[in-house]
């Protein structure tokens, strides 16, 4: 026997060698590679055991590996390009079942034999998850996941999401449905009297209370309520001595909470601690419990782990894995080619064309300003001076007046503006505005009101021009209300999602009206706007603009067409309502509604970039990282906003405009690269660029928001000598129909349309693509195959293990964020480090900057964070911080950042800004967790700006100060090589050769 089993283990060896070989020729002949390394850590494994007690097989990095129960080498039993998980194995211990996306679905069930190593495919389903054997061992029991209907507490897709249990048999034909309709199934299992039971999570509406109802159905198919448990139960074992079942429980599902490993005996449902643990993740990997009932293995803190049951002690079980994975590369980010200064060029984007109602005049917004142009010929104008920023203009009715917002040193108002006079009033300041719009007498004026730090929240308000009046109309949440009133002036239309699917409403203005559907669509509208006539609904989708007759019944789907694939994000009727205005790019176009093609609307205007004079800096000490430290005091010439030449000035000649700077010894590092901002979330602009430049920060990378303003900014930027970074960006970030962030991004209905936004993008500027967690991975796959088509880089979302190997899988380039409240271990960053994909933690989101304020109050109060704080809550993050379990999962994450960069991962330092944190300053407490980690304030340094240039293809012309390059330059009155906080000691920012003093970019806070 002994023998023979020495020999199968063999013949499976050859077998699944041969396979991996030839998987691995043709992978590589498609573009893919393969990575190795050898590990003794895992994260957040799956564990089953054998039912003999022998063996264990636990998932890595989506994959399935065997090992003795005692430790010892870990054998790979599973490859490709693929994300393996949810394994367990059969009663007579020859199969194991698994999950897996090898079919290109999310996921289905697998069956293999370990004998031979044949997989065979068991469900055919959008998203099988936590298959359970038959008793017979003849049939799979699974849920089957409804993705359309995603939980909004299934955070970052690892709550639980509405299923159907199925049972499918292996010997064929068409799985059985076996609980309708779908509910949050969380666990399926048998009971040890051969009952199929389940888990279900019940939330109270009122009191956010969470409970778990375990369920069994009798022979007769009706279900019973075995128990009523307080929180989440995660995992439920049957007991192999049939006294009951094994599960961990966390009270709210929190990551925070503690999660206890409990026994509940049956049939009296009495509740016994085993273990009490602090939770990894909402959702919990499978544990298993050996056939004598004594032990239970399972992995938590980068390890496997025999537990004994009776007692509660755990010991280490030790093993050693070669890993072997395929992976696409990494696409490398496009080549950037910064414009020469002192050019004229036609910007890239123009938002909001709007025709006057007399038809003779256009208005737009180009480089953040409003412009004016005639249609009878002649260039463009600006319509109002200053460094301000202006956007969503509205005509009244009669075309005398200009409604639009505006916005300076981030504080944001609604402007009236009137032609005749030439003056201009403010109707609301304060909060966050955009599109005001007019009522048909002139009389009033909507808008949409969102407060700081409300998320998606918002109200409709409505202001009276004669006696200046706010009302409040009503409260928005999670979707773009566009407001508007009715031609006639009774009613007012908003879109909102208060459903599940997004819809136009209307809403009578009297004290007893109550808001009533004006479509009824299988799928979301987002910004409906009915037209001057009433006879007409255009609403976005994507980027499209469709269009539907209005009459007396909700409009259907079968009455919609799409007028345009694109101008989704800029359309306005015309006044006649005849037509359709909208831009794409620079251009601006006019649709008919009925026939005919669509018409441009040249616009005339060509922007002189503006040239900085000659500078030349004096007694300062360049940073060289070659060098590992800062230079003897030198000179730095600057021409044409880059570095002509570096050292002693003696012989030099200069030129008679040269401006002089003398630092006196100070300290100049490149200028800083904030690696994940948010600048235009909502929607809504919202344009703060002088708080980034007052803190050292000269480039931006965008990971999400609105394209067509990403572009006007760096139009602005690029042209202008205005205290504007440089822009980087992703455009609206790629999310599922059931969307994470309502409509404030791109939602993908399918495959083809994921590639199709993919072309789009790269068409429309965009430097990368970002794909957010709420994505379907098969769209993941489309986006990641036609962004390598493009020559686009991907970035996702690393908040799970499953998040971060499933993109490194596809070849993304970076992740965003970090898996929280548990870290990740050594065979995730060796992965990492192997594939070259880039991480940006963003640590001061995850808590980091929250325990630094409660730690040190004092920074609270310095007056300058408080002069570039839009509002109070910037200033109150850590304020209410239970320090205990966030502690020790910030010391957990810090360790992860001290391994990553020790075996070579590439590191971003990015904060969420625009979202999360505050404006610039805060990438400064990023580099002081990165220094905590362990780095070296130098490595930390060539972090935030050589590899920050890197990442985005800007290495020739920035994030190092060198002779070619571009002068962004950073003067620190102390070394940050002695103390990081000391890249805080900011004397002067030299962005692209013009220089501005910090202070005189600080607005004044009442």
């Amino acid at each position: 026997v002994g023998t023979m089993i020495r020999f199968c283990r063999v013949a499976l060896a050859l077998v699944l060698v041969t396979s991996v070989l030839q998987n691995t020729a043709a992978a590589q002949d498609d573009g893919w590679r393969t990575i190795e390394f050898e590990t003794t850590e895992v994260t957040a494994p799956d564990v089953a055991v054998s039912p003999d007690g022998e063996w264990l097989i636990f998932t890595m990095l989506g994959h399935l590996f065997r090992l003795p129960v005692e430790g010892g080498t870990a054998e790979q039993l599973t490859f490709g390009p693929y994300y393996d998980s949810d394994v367990v194995f059969s009663s007579d211990g020859g199969r194991v079942a698994f999950v897996s996306d090898r079919d290109g679905s999310e996921g289905n069930v697998f069956v293999l034999k370990l004998a031979t190593g044949d997989i065979k495919q068991v469900t055919h389903e959008l998203w099988a998850s936590r298959p359970t054997w038959t008793p017979d061992g003849e049939g799979i029991v699974y849920l089957s996941i409804i993705r359309e209907a995603r939980a909004v507490w299934g955070a970052y897709g690892e709550g639980p999401m509405p299923a159907l249990v199925r049972r499918v048999s292996l010997g064929g034909g068409e799985p059985e449905t076996i609980s309708t309709p779908p509910r949050l199934f969380r666990s399926v299992f048998y009971l040890p009297d051969g009952r199929l039971a389940w888990t279900v999570i019940e939330r109270e509406t009122e009191s956010a209370r969470v409970t778990t109802r375990f369920e069994a159905i009798d022979a007769q198919g009706v279900v019973l309520t075995l128990h009523k448990l307080e929180g989440f139960a995660e995992d439920v074992i049957a007991s192999p001595s049939r006294d009951g079942l094994y599960l961990h429980r966390s009270r709210s599902g929190s990551g925070f909470q503690p999660v206890d490993l409990l026994f509940l005996s049956l049939p009296e449902a009495a509740e016994r601690e085993i273990l009490p643990m602090w939770s990894r993740g909402r959702r919990g990997p499978r544990s298993a419990v050996a056939p004598d009932g004594k032990t239970m293995y399972l992995g938590e803190n980068g390890r496997l782990w025999k537990l004994a049951l009776s007692s509660g002690v755990l010991e280490p079980v030790d093993f050693r894995a070669r890993v072997s994975l395929e992976i696409q590369d990494p696409v490398p980010p496009p080549k950037w080619s910064p414009p020469q200064p002192g050019t004229s060029a036609r910007p890239r984007s123009v938002v909001s064309p709007r025709l006057s109602p007399d038809g003779s005049t256009l208005v737009f917004v180009a480089l953040a300003h409003i412009w004016r142009q005639s249609l009878d010929g002649g260039p463009a104008d600006r319509l109002f001076e200053g460094k301000a920023f202006e956007w969503d203009p509205a005509f009244s009715p009669g075309g005398r007046r200009l409604a639009f917002v505006y916005s300076e040193s981030g504080r944001q108002e609604v402007r009236l503006f009137d032609f005749d006079s030439g003056r201009t009033r403010t109707l609301a300041s304060g909060a966050t505005y955009s599109r005001p719009s007019w009522s048909r007498d002139g009389q009033r004026l909507v808008f949409v009101e969102y407060e700081p730090f409300q998320g998606g929240w918002g109200r409709l308000v409505a202001v009276g021009l004669v006696n200046g009046k706010k009302e409040n109309l009503g409260e928005i949440r999670g979707w773009i209300p566009r407001p508007h009133f009715s031609p006639n002036g009774e009613s007012l239309y908003y879109t909102a999602n208060t459903t599940d699917t997004a819809t136009l409403y209307r809403l009578p203005l009297e004290p007893t009206g109550q808001p009533e559907p004006m479509t009824q669509l299988d799928r979301h509208l987002s910004e409906g706007l009915v037209s001057p006539d009433g006879r007409w609904l255009a609403f976005r989708r994507g980027m499209g603009i469709w269009l539907a007759r209005l009459g007396p019944e909700p409009v259907r789907e079968e009455h919609v067409r799409r007028l345009s694939p694109e101008g989704g994000d800029t359309f306005v009727f015309a006044p006649d309502a005849s037509a359709v205005i909208y831009s794409v790019g620079s251009r601006v176009w006019r649709h008919p509604l009925q026939a005919g093609q669509r018409e441009e609307i040249p616009i005339r205007l060509a922007v002189q970039g503006a040239m900085p004079p000659p500078l030349l800096l004096r007694r300062v000490r360049v940073l060289d990282f070659a060098a590992g430290g800062f230079r003897q005091e030198t000179s730095v010439y600057i021409e044409r906003g880059r570095i002509r030449w570096i050292g002693p000035q003696g012989g030099r000649e200069l030129p008679s405009e040269t401006m002089i700077l003398d630092a006196a010894g100070r300290f100049a590092i490149p200028g800083l690269f904030e690696a994940h901002v948010h600048s235009s979330s909502l929607r809504a602009a919202r344009p703060y660029p002088e708080a980034y430049l007052a803190y050292g920060i000269t480039s931006l990378r965008d990971t999400g928001g609105w394209l067509s303003w990403q572009n006007t900014m760096s139009d602005r930027s690029e042209a202008s000598s205005d205290p504007l970074p440089r822009y980087f960006f992703s455009g609206e970030a790629f999310e599922d129909a059931s969307s994470a962030w309502g409509d404030y991004f791109l939602q993908i209905f399918d495959e083809d349309e994921a590639r199709d936004y993919v072309r789009r993008w790269k068409e429309r500027g965009a430097h990368f693509i970002k794909a957010y967690f709420s994505l379907p991975w098969p769209r993941h796959r489309a986006v990641a195959e036609e962004a390598r088509r493009v020559g686009l880089p991907v970035v996702g979302h690393g908040m799970s293990p499953q998040e971060i190997i499933r993109s490194v899988i596809l070849g993304f380039a970076g992740l965003e964020h970090t898996t929280w409240p548990g870290r990740v271990y050594d065979d995730v960053l060796q992965m990492l480090a192997a594939a070259g994909t880039r991480w940006d933690p963003t640590l001061g989101a995850a808590w980091g900057d929250a325990l630094l304020t409660r730690d040190e109050p004092e920074r609270l109060r310095d007056p300058k964070h408080r002069a570039f704080s839009t509002h109070p809550a910037q200033l109150e993050t850590g304020t209410w911080v239970d320090t205990k379990p966030v502690r020790g999962a910030w010391h957990e994450q810090l360790a992860a950042i001290r391994a990553a960069h020790r075996i070579g991962v590439g590191l971003q330092a990015g904060t969420d800004s625009g979202l999360h944190t505050g404006y610039g300053w805060r990438l400064h407490w990023e580099l002081e967790h990165f220094v905590q980690a362990g780095l070296s304030p130098l490595d930390v340094l060539r972090i935030a700006t050589q590899e920050g240039a890197a990442a985005v293809g800007a290495e020739d012309d920035l994030g190092t100060l060198e002779v070619g390059k571009l002068a962004d330059i950073v003067l620190l009155d102390a070394n940050p090589l002695d103390d990081i906080k000391n890249t805080q000691t900011i004397w002067r920012v030299i962005k692209g050769g013009w220089v501005f003093d910090p202070e005189k970019l600080r607005p004044e806070r009442n």
